[in-house]
C-alpha cells in the first residue's frame, strides 16, 4: 500500500479519503490461496436445492434420483424450481440507541485490497425494467459517468447481484453488499411482498460477472428484515428504504465485509463517495459498474433515518447498491441506493437528485441483526 505521504491526525482518520488521496493508493495483491481450502469447502454450494412454490420448505422427490442415474437429467415437476426458500421476512422492530452508530469493516488476510478496479466493456444487450414493476425510478446526469468493471479483491467482491423470487418466479434483480459474516444490506423495495416462510427466495452472488461469481461462491437467504414495507416506499419513506438479509452461508468470513457509518453533514459537497451497482441500461445487469468522486449535496434527517441526496448516475439494477467511502481503516457504507426525488417549488425545480437510505438507524440495525443472527 502506498503511503499517503503525511501523518494523519485524528480528524483525518474520521474522514473519508479524497479522490486525490485514493490516486496515491496502490492495489495490494495477496499471494497464495485466495480462500483457505477448508473454508471454501465448508461453504460449497455444489448442492441442488429443489423448492416448491406451494409454500413447503423443501420438496423431496426420491424418484428423481433414479431418473438422473438413468439419463443424466430429470424434469422438474410442476410447481418446483431450482433454489432454496427462505424463512420469515418481516418488519424490523425498534432496536433502540444502545447499539453503536458504526460497524467496522473486515478484510481477511488472504483477500487482496483493490482501490482501482479492472475496467470491463459494457454489455451489448442492455435491458430496462418498465415503470410500475415495483422498482424505484432513477436518474442519469449527463454525461454518463458509470464504468463497468470486473470485481476482484476487497471490497469489490463484497458487492453482488441479488435475484428475488416470489412463489418460485423471479420478480426483481438488484444489488446488495456484505456488512457482516452472513449479513447483506439492500433496498426494502426489492424485497418480496409476502415474507411468509417458504413463499420467497433471494439468491446473493458476490462478485457477479457474466453469469458467475468471480470468487466461486454464492448463497441463498434464510431471513430478512425491512424498515418500511416494499409497497410503501415513496418520496416520504426513501430514508428507510433498507433491508438486511441473513445468508445461509457465512460468505463474509471468506470475503470480508463493509463497515457501516452514520453520515456526517460535515462531509457535504465532498466528492469522496463511490456508487456500485448492476444497472441493466449499461451492462444488462450482468456486470457491475462503479462511479467515483460523488458528492452528497444534501441530506434530510428524520429521527434515526436520513435521506442522503446525491447526483451519482443510477438506473434499474442500481437499487440496493452501496454508496461508500474509503476511510483509513477501510471502506464504510453511508447509504443504500433507493431511487430518485423530484420536487418543484412554483416554477422552479427545487430537488432533482438520486437518493440513498442512511442515518444512524443503518449501523444500529446492522449491529442488532449481527447479534441476532451470529
Amino acid at each position: 500500500m502506498t503511503n499517503l505521504g503525511t501523518a494523519m491526525t485524528d480528524d483525518d482518520t474520521a474522514n473519508p479519503l479524497t479522490p486525490e488521496q485514493l490516486l496515491k493508493m496502490d492495489n495490494d495483491p495477496v499471494s497464495g490461496e485466495m480462500i483457505p481450502v477448508e473454508m471454501r469447502e465448508s461453504m460449497s454450494e455444489q448442492v441442488v436445492h429443489l423448492s416448491s412454490a406451494d409454500g413447503s420448505e423443501r420438496t423431496r422427490l426420491p424418484d428423481l434420483g433414479a431418473e438422473l442415474a438413468r439419463t443424466g437429467s430429470f424434469r422438474l415437476p410442476e410447481g418446483v424450481f431450482l433454489g432454496r426458500l427462505g424463512g420469515e421476512g418481516r418488519m424490523q422492530e425498534e432496536f433502540g440507541d444502545s447499539w453503536a452508530s458504526t460497524t467496522p469493516p473486515h478484510r481477511p488476510e488472504w483477500r487482496p485490497r483493490v482501490y482501482h478496479p479492472k475496467i470491463a466493456p459494457p454489455d451489448p444487450a442492455p435491458w430496462r425494467v418498465k415503470n410500475g414493476n415495483g422498482v424505484r425510478l432513477h436518474k442519469v446526469y449527463n454525461p454518463e459517468n458509470r464504468t463497468p468493471f470486473r470485481p476482484e479483491g476487497y471490497p469489490m467482491t463484497c458487492i453482488g447481484r441479488i435475484e428475488v423470487f416470489e412463489f418460485g418466479v423471479r420478480k426483481r434483480l438488484g444489488t446488495a453488499s456484505l456488512v457482516g459474516p452472513r449479513h447483506i444490506v439492500t433496498s426494502a423495495h426489492l424485497m418480496p411482498r409476502d415474507g411468509g416462510a417458504g413463499r420467497w427466495g433471494v439468491k446473493f452472488v458476490p462478485g457477479y460477472f457474466n453469469g458467475v461469481s468471480t470468487v466461486g461462491l454464492e448463497s441463498w437467504c434464510e431471513a430478512y428484515r425491512h424498515v418500511v414495507h416494499p409497497n410503501n416506499v415513496g418520496d416520504s419513506t426513501q430514508d428507510r428504504d433498507l433491508a438486511i438479509l441473513k445468508l445461509y452461508n457465512p460468505l463474509g468470513n471468506a470475503l470480508g465485509f463493509f463497515g457501516a457509518k452514520t453520515y456526517d453533514d460535515d462531509w457535504e459537497d465532498e466528492g469522496s463517495w463511490t456508487l456500485v451497482g448492476y444497472p441493466g441500461s449499461i451492462t444488462g445487469g450482468e456486470r457491475p459498474t462503479f462511479q467515483n468522486g460523488i458528492p452528497v449535496i444534501d441530506d434530510d434527517p428524520s429521527g434515526e433515518w436520513n435521506e442522503i441526496e446525491h447526483r451519482g448516475d443510477a438506473t434499474d439494477g442500481n437499487s440496493g447498491g452501496p454508496l461508500f467511502g474509503t476511510f483509513p481503516d477501510g471502506p464504510y457504507i453511508i447509504g443504500v441506493h433507493s431511487g430518485d426525488e423530484f420536487r418543484m417549488a412554483g416554477p422552479f425545480v427545487a430537488e432533482d437528485n438520486n437518493v440513498c437510505a442512511g442515518g444512524v438507524g443503518m449501523p444500529r440495525m446492522v449491529n442488532a441483526l449481527r447479534a441476532e443472527w451470529p
